[in-house]
């Protein structure tokens, strides 16, 4: 009988080759680049872990082909910092096509810098991100991701997994896409907010990661309509502040994870990870009076930041403390939801916030109502209609703890450490008003 065994087992010699030095190896990856010297050939080839270099006397071989390359290890003769393990290079004694492209790529990818249009790069997206830059875009998305999820883990946050498909818009507003459900009107989800709220009440520290949709019409370097969300929700707090001081603490072992676990990919990319030890906080109120007094923008009546304010307020605090994030505070009721909690000392104002990264807002969060009078009489106040949110109520109406959370955009803060000039260029495959393919 035919035995089937666990697993697909890579060869450790691809996590570290350079231990592998004057042996015998094998291992399977595609030619990325073939370059020929003569009666000789240098290939660089992509592997799981990785891009190598292969020493190659043979037929000519095409790139793009996948291939299985038999050879021995041996000190690089010449250390090309594009390679992952530009210390050894293998000398191949055989190499197996298991696959060959029947046709050349559309653009050059074997360039340093793939330097091709926006529109190209993302109407070509299955091959454009076979460049090594454009895939380790994503290889640091992932990064962050893990080192997130390693922390809310560590602090007893349940992963949830919450549906796209709702009956309401979690933030109102004409934002959101709708469509028939079965004879229904359904709305996408704009936030797992309500559910994560709920959810508190179960498992009292709730996270989930996934994509939520704003139908909003804008063609900016900041604006996608569909982006992946990192939701936090913790139950049993005293204050706001636990909120920001835990989003300081997951940004701190993100960032220290990528720095042990991706040295290769932040290489290739350039990257400047910055160090976290703590965030300055200002008001919103503060930072209308900074902006009007130091550079002269008076905007003082708008209850919300613009993209130019946000981009000051970063540029002052990097001056002035060094630190590239900043949390802006208690921004006005009348521009946060009607869930958010107002400040006891002045409900004009909400005990939220925002997080700023390099000029742009990445993150906004804060403490929520708990009590059921108060949710609803706060929706009363608006004149929303407190039944058609029953649903959502009602978990306050049976006791809900006192309660906050924040939502982190996973494409703008990968934009952000990466340095890319659009969010667009941190999503594998942008939707925006115009790109619904690929």
């Amino acid at each position: 009988m035919f035995q089937i065994s666990p697993g697909i087992q890579q060869s450790d010699f691809l996590k570290e080759p350079a231990k592998f030095i004057g042996q015998d190896v094998d291992f399977k990856g595609v030619i990325f680049k073939y370059k020929a010297m003569g009666n000789f050939a240098f290939l660089q080839v992509t592997t799981l872990h990785g891009i190598l270099q292969v020493i190659y006397e043979g037929a000519p071989l095409k790139e793009g082909a996948a291939t299985h390359v038999f050879g021995q290890v041996r000190p690089a003769s010449i250390k090309d910092p594009f390679i992952s393990s530009p210390e050894i290079e293998i000398v191949a004694s055989k190499i197996v096509t298991l696959s060959s492209p029947s046709m050349p790529m559309p653009f050059d990818i074997t360039k340093k810098d793939l330097n091709i249009n926006n529109d190209i790069l993302f109407d070509q997206r299955m091959l454009s991100m076979r460049h090594p830059k454009q895939k380790a875009i994503f290889k640091i998305q992932e990064g962050l991701v893990q080192g997130l999820r390693n922390y809310f883990i560590a602090h007893d946050l349940t992963e949830i997994r919450t549906p796209k498909i709702v009956k309401e818009g979690a933030e109102g507003g004409a934002n959101i896409f709708s469509l028939d459900y079965f004879g229904q009107k359904a709305y996408l989800a704009q936030s797992p907010q309500f559910y994560k709220e709920f959810c508190t009440g179960v498992f009292e520290r709730v996270f989930e990661i996934g994509p939520v949709f704003r139908a909003e019409k804008h063609n900016t370097s900041r604006h996608i309509n569909e982006y992946t969300s990192i939701d936090v929700e913790i139950g049993n707090i005293t204050s706001f502040h636990e909120i920001m001081q835990f989003e300081v603490g997951a940004l701190q072992a993100a960032f220290k994870y990528l720095k042990e676990n991706y040295a290769y990919t932040a290489r290739l990319l350039k990257l400047e990870i910055p160090e976290v030890n703590s965030i300055p906080s200002m008001k919103f109120s503060e930072c209308k009076e900074l902006l009007k007094t130091k550079y002269n923008m008076d905007f003082t009546t708008e209850p919300d930041l613009s993209p130019g304010e946000e981009q000051k307020i970063c540029e002052h605090v990097k001056q002035e403390t060094g630190s590239e994030f900043v949390f802006i505070t208690h921004y006005p009721s009348a521009k946060r939801p009607f869930y958010a909690m107002d400040d006891v000392e002045n409900i004009e104002e909400t005990v939220s916030f925002d997080l700023l990264f390099r000029g742009v807002e990445i993150t906004t969060g804060g403490q929520r109502i708990h009590d059921y009078e108060t949710i609803v009489a706060k929706m009363n106040r608006r004149g929303m209609n407190p039944i058609n949110f029953e649903f959502f109520t009602q978990a306050h109406k049976y006791g809900l703890l006192p309660h906050g959370g924040f939502g982190l955009g996973l494409e703008r803060l990968t934009q952000k450490i990466v340095g890319l000039e659009s969010v667009k260029l941190a999503t594998m495959f942008p939707r925006d008003i115009g790109r619904l393919s690929p």
